[in-house]
């Protein structure tokens, strides 16, 4: 038989959030949770900040969560459903000599580019890779 605990505390030392390794400072909010469920009968213990609780619920909520979660699967999660979708996603479209060569188009401005999405990035060019933290980005921002 499984057990499953989470107790929200106050912290009255500095912690580690086991699923973004961001800090949870001194007096915040964190969830304390235990339990072995999914964990072939071993028992596990976590400390999560508030910030995750809404990044593990919608991930419960997708199909990376048949084992249950941690910090590599919510990551991976991120980063294929989440990061297409938002507009910091590709870099700003600046065409230079590259894409002149690349695409033989001769392009004269960046509007002709077609790399260029409707929203002015770059799909040819580098994404961007900034995770705020191990399992999320702060900088998401959903394309309208």
């Amino acid at each position: 038989m499984g057990f499953y605990r989470d107790i929200v505390r106050t912290a009255r030392k500095e912690h580690k959030c086991d699923v973004c390794h961001g800090i949870i400072k001194a007096g915040e909010k964190y969830h304390d949770k235990a339990g072995n469920e999914g964990c072939e009968g071993n028992v596990w213990y976590s400390k999560e900040c508030e910030a995750c609780q809404i990044v593990i619920n919608e991930f419960m909520k997708s199909d990376y969560a048949d084992e249950g979660y941690c910090d590599e699967y919510i990551e991976e999660w991120w980063r294929d459903e989440k990061c297409p979708t938002c507009k910091h996603y590709f870099l700003p479209c600046k065409p230079d000599e590259w894409c002149k060569e690349h695409f033989h188009i001769g392009i004269e401005s960046a509007l002709e580019c077609p790399e260029r999405t409707k929203y002015g990035t770059c799909e040819a060019g580098d994404t961007c890779d900034e995770m705020t933290h191990y399992c999320r980005c702060e900088r998401y921002e959903k394309v309208d």
